[in-house]
């Protein structure tokens, strides 16, 4: 096994295309642009009709090299009022194999780009909003990264999940008995469809109980934080392999990615006095060659212009889950419980094509931690990282302290308007510790012709949700303050009442993004007598306000602690607005609402799941399945 040791020696931003090495293949061009859709774009599927046509795809990058564009996809036939429009017709992929990248932008990436933006909706009216690409073919239910594509929109296309089926929800009772894992849980599960072509155990893995196995069924992933990563069988629930990655520190607590053109799964490790990455065959769990990286108490270097700062491992952690575009893993970082040491927020970016190649972005004062679980959202170029509270005394250049900032490439990062924000509210977040950075965001973007292209919903522990124009952050107003399209407050300002990464849907009433509120929601529209809440917004393309609150729901349960650290999902039964549900973990019992209205659709009374602070659920061939603290725990009709 191979260590690369990081360290300070200099290294220039690279470019986000990998070349390509001898004996590869080229990776297939970008999917086309979807026609306008009603619904959400869901992993890679053709919208719902819409008067626009989809724009041609971008080459995508494979582990070869660059695939040719794909055509233009056709005009889909514009919606009715109050119906549903038509399908629009895909535009062809470009040439080459499958491992290019996906999605109307093209991403570069197994992981997809950004998804076409519909141009008609249900009402006749504006078009809804396309997810990321998903890197997987349509209907493959794999799950490559937490929030299952690039902008972190946590919706799933699942054709069986009615609502009428939702409501006979129970636990698979054998599935849940057998996916244990030892020490416990705090990364999201992830899911690859197609498993290790051979029946049974792979004859190279450790750990193995899955002797019976059918030959190339699906595979569940799940990182303990104190004992490496497991691969448990899609079925049964047994193991199929375990990769040991002890090492005596915080262990694995971001989740991983997985790059299905390679069958690799990468991973960050918090070991004793160091950090590791791991790039781990998906097919065995053998690490692959050249890896792991290991992240020591040298120098990590930073970017032009970031400064000269040591990367001061021991006393940093890796909290958030990571993100894989354009062949680049990014890893976020900011520092232990408590906010003690010296600590800083770091954005680690590694070339997955030849990982001696690395570099790091660094905030430009101290502490101002990424401390988000869900990690980064991303356009399907750039990625967008929010940070937290630091010790500056005023908002300047010398400091990154409550902000989103967008970085590209090898973290890359041009300190403008464009690309920064903060608050006005940020001296009292920061002297309060209510950091910014406690949540994850998501990139939304808009119909065609709306005004701005995209924006992006960024909660905020204080009880607030500030919509920015995607593609540019302050509007012109940094170094200033402010420069937010909204200001929404969403629960308890007086509290750290807001620990989320939202939930990005298509319904009959237009696009939503609902979050999870832990303390005292507030200006909900219909009033809920709970302290916890699933709270839902409602984009408003060249509306005033842009977002406003659509429903609240309340939360019976506690998932966690005070805070109720339970971020919601979505599916549709059709990848658009049909049958949109919210679901969430309701304490130990699993709850879906209504994604128009709130409404409560079904709360499960089966045996109980303890799911830790921040577990992201999944959707997967209408299983709903999410971290437990010894192991999975997975939901179906009826049960299994």
């Amino acid at each position: 096994m191979i260590k690369r040791l990081l360290t300070g020696t200099a290294l220039l931003a690279l470019s986000c295309a990998s070349s390509g090495q001898p004996g590869n293949t080229a990776g297939s061009g970008g999917a086309t642009g979807a026609a306008g859709m009603a619904g959400s774009g869901g992993s890679q599927q053709t919208g719902a009709g819409g008067s626009a046509a989809g724009s041609a795809g971008k080459g995508g990058t494979g582990p070869g090299g660059a695939g040719s564009a794909g055509l233009a996809g056709t005009a889909g036939t514009s919606g009715a009022a109050g119906g549903s429009g038509k399908s629009g017709t895909a535009g062809s992929t470009g040439g080459g194999s499958p491992t290019g990248g996906a999605g109307a932008t093209g991403g570069g990436s197994p992981t997809g780009g950004a998804g076409a933006t519909g141009g008609g909706s249900p009402t006749g009216g504006a078009g809804a909003t396309g997810s990321g690409g998903t890197g997987v073919a349509p209907g493959d239910q794999s799950v490559l990264q937490r929030g299952h594509d690039l902008m972190r929109h946590a919706t799933f296309t699942e054709p069986a999940l009615t609502k009428t089926v939702a409501a006979t929800m129970a636990p698979d009772a054998t599935f849940n008995a057998n996916a244990k894992l030892s020490g416990g849980m705090q990364s999201s599960v992830l899911y690859l469809q197609s498993g290790p072509a051979a029946a049974g155990c792979p004859a190279t893995a450790t750990g193995c109980l899955a002797k019976a196995r059918t030959a190339g069924a699906g595979l569940f992933f799940a990182a303990s934080h104190t004992n490496g990563v497991y691969a448990f069988d899609e079925t049964t629930g047994l193991v199929v392999w375990h990769a040991g990655l002890s090492g005596g520190g915080d262990g694995v607590r971001g989740t991983p990615s997985i790059d299905p053109g390679t069958r690799t799964l990468f991973v960050a490790l918090g070991a004793s006095g160091h950090h590791e990455v791991h790039a781990l065959s998906v097919d065995d769990g053998t690490e692959r060659a050249g890896w792991p990286l290991m992240l020591s108490g040298s120098n990590l270097s930073t970017n032009p212009g970031t400064g000269s700062v040591s990367f001061n491992s021991p006393q940093q952690n890796e909290h958030g889950a990571t993100l894989l575009l354009n062949n680049i893993f990014y890893v976020p970082f900011g520092g232990e419980i408590g906010d003690g040491g010296t600590y800083r927020g770091w954005v680690v970016a590694i070339d997955i094509t030849n990982p001696t190649k690395f570099v790091g972005w660094v905030t430009a004062g101290g502490s101002e931690g990424i401390w988000a679980h869900g990690g980064f959202a991303s356009d399907g170029t750039s990625v967008f990282a929010v940070t937290g509270n630091g010790h500056a005394g005023s908002h300047t250049a010398a400091t990154d302290a409550e902000e989103v900032v967008r970085l590209s490439g090898m973290a890359s990062f041009t300190r403008t308007a464009a690309n920064v924000y903060y608050p006005g509210a940020w001296q009292g977040m920061d002297g309060s510790d209510k950091d910014f950075g406690s949540s994850t965001p998501a990139y939304v973007p808009l119909p065609a012709g709306s005004a701005p292209a995209a924006i992006l919903v960024a909660p905020a522990k204080p009880g607030h949700v500030y919509i920015l124009d995607g593609t540019n952050l302050s509007s012109g107003k940094y170094p200033s303050a402010g420069g937010e399209l909204a200001d929404l407050t969403v629960a308890d300002t007086s509290a750290e009442s807001v620990y989320t990464s939202p939930t990005v849907y298509n319904s009959a009433s237009g696009i939503h993004a609902a979050i999870n509120v832990g303390q005292g929601p507030a200006n909900c529209p219909n009033k809920v007598q709970s302290s916890h809440a699933i709270i839902s917004l409602l984009v408003q393309p060249g509306g005033t306000p842009i977002v406003k609150e659509a429903w609240c729901a309340p939360v019976a349960g506690n998932t966690g602690d005070v805070h109720q650290n339970g971020p919601p999902i979505s599916t549709t039964t059709d990848g658009n607005a049909a049958n949109a549900m919210v679901w969430f973990m309701n304490g130990a019992q699993l709850s879906a609402v209504d994604g128009d209205t709130g409404a409560a659709v079904f709360t499960t009374n089966g045996a109980g799941c303890s799911t830790p602070n921040m577990s992201f659920p999944i959707a997967v061939n209408g299983r709903i399945v999410v971290a437990s603290g010894g192991g999975l725990c997975s939901w179906s009709p009826g049960g299994r």
